[in-house]
């Protein structure tokens, strides 16, 4: 899996989660492994440093070949 077939996986992944407003998911212009993501969770009562780190690990699963890349969410929520 290529860097942008990862990054079209993740966003769909993404995309079908209740709990997401938003997503934007990048490669990284810096690192050629890092993908970044950034998760707007509207008004949910979550915690958004939490709920990154889960989803970090689970988008490594749900995603076939997203291990190969180093995922970097984070996650933001409505005050």
């Amino acid at each position: 899996m290529t860097i942008n077939e990862a990054v079209t996986a993740i966003q769909d992944v993404l995309e079908a989660m209740s709990v997401v407003v938003s997503a934007q998911v990048r490669p990284s212009g810096d690192d050629v492994d890092v993908i970044k993501i950034w998760v707007d969770l509207g008004s949910a009562a979550l915690d958004p440093v939490a709920w990154a780190k889960a989803c970090e690990r689970d988008l490594v699963t749900q995603v076939p070949g997203a291990a190969a890349f180093r995922l970097q969410v984070r996650a933001e929520r409505d005050a």
